[in-house]
């Protein structure tokens, strides 16, 4: 499944159906860290009413960084999306801006991401998702600050110190092209902060997943 094939069904989950449900299933078995994966093969089987939502909606969600996302996206119809502008939105949740499909060779377009925006009330099923909010574990976040200016991250580049190793610095490398080098950088923060090493183990995922297709 290519990264044009993901944004069709994010844009439109109701496509979502028995025949993209196996290439969904292989896809999170081939890259279970891969939270977009995940979140489709969820949506696709919460369209089909499969006896298995239950089960895998558990096997994903400790996957997923921001349940909340998943939370969203699950209860999104086409109808609500249309009217509430939020397929765009969604889309961003899901390939955050940083990571260019574009320069992987996959042209997608997203728009800035949408905020404080009144939604439709949760559907039924609704319920089984919310468990998961309750338990959402609270991750700390890298300072920004961090990453500093371009000058500054060439410079530290040249000086060769690894303490400068961010999350920003990956997404730039990712950005530009230089995946094994993003790579790189996420397994070194996923050791630096091993309490978010499933968050990391998750963009290492989608790397790899931009570079084969």
């Amino acid at each position: 499944m290519t990264a044009e094939q993901l944004h069709k069904f994010i844009q439109a989950p109701g496509l979502l159906n028995q025949q993209s449900l196996p290439q969904l299933r292989e896809l999170t078995e081939r890259f279970p860290a891969f939270e977009a994966g995940w979140m489709l093969y969820l949506k696709n089987l919460k369209n089909l009413n499969d006896v298995s939502f239950e089960q895998e909606l558990f096997n994903g969600a400790i996957r997923i960084h921001d349940r909340r996302k998943l939370y969203v996206f699950l209860n999104e119809t086409d109808d609500t999306a249309d009217q509430t502008g939020h397929k765009d939105d969604i889309f961003e949740m899901i390939f955050p801006p940083e990571y260019n499909l574009e320069a992987t060779g996959n042209v997608v377009e997203s728009s800035e991401e949408v905020t404080g925006t009144k939604r439709e009330k949760p559907r039924k099923g609704a319920g089984l998702i919310e468990k998961f909010l309750e338990a959402q574990p609270k991750m700390p976040q890298i300072n920004e600050k961090e990453a500093g200016a371009p000058s500054e991250i060439k410079s530290a580049q040249e000086d060769g110190n690894e303490d400068f190793v961010t999350e920003t610095l990956a997404n730039i490398y990712a950005q530009q092209g230089y995946h094994k080098k993003a790579i790189l950088i996420f397994e070194k923060l996923s050791l630096k902060y091993p309490e978010k090493s499933t968050y990391f183990a998750g963009q290492i995922e989608k790397i790899k997943y931009l570079m084969n297709n």
